[in-house]
């Protein structure tokens, strides 16, 4: 009975101890940042940042409207481009680099 035991012991264990054992593969350090200093490259050097196409090959259908734009790119996205827009152009009006014309609206001065 002893022996059928030890056996199921076995039998039960086996699978979970394969899982906890670390194979000589997992328990090398994996080549990161980290590990760059000491063959003597730098760290934390930024990538650069990804370009979008030019303003002039973007174009939206003519029939396009606020309710699709915010379906295919989201509130929170249009709320973020809005915000950035409005950074500059409160920038360049410090600056006085556009002026309010007759209409209401803000045109680079020429």
């Amino acid at each position: 009975m002893n022996r059928f035991t030890s056996f199921l012991a076995l039998l039960f264990l086996a699978p979970t101890i394969a899982f906890l054992t670390q194979t000589a593969s997992q328990t090398r350090p994996h080549h990161s940042v980290c590990y760059a200093k000491k063959k003597g490259r730098q760290i934390n050097v930024p990538k650069p940042l990804p370009t979008g196409p030019p303003p002039q090959d973007i174009s939206m259908p003519e029939d396009c409207s606020m309710d699709d734009l915010l379906e295919v790119m989201g509130e929170g996205r249009l709320k973020k481009i809005g915000r950035k827009n409005r950074r500059k152009r409160n920038q360049k009006i410090r600056e006085g680099k556009v002026v309010l014309n007759e209409k209401g609206e803000w045109v680079p001065i020429n």
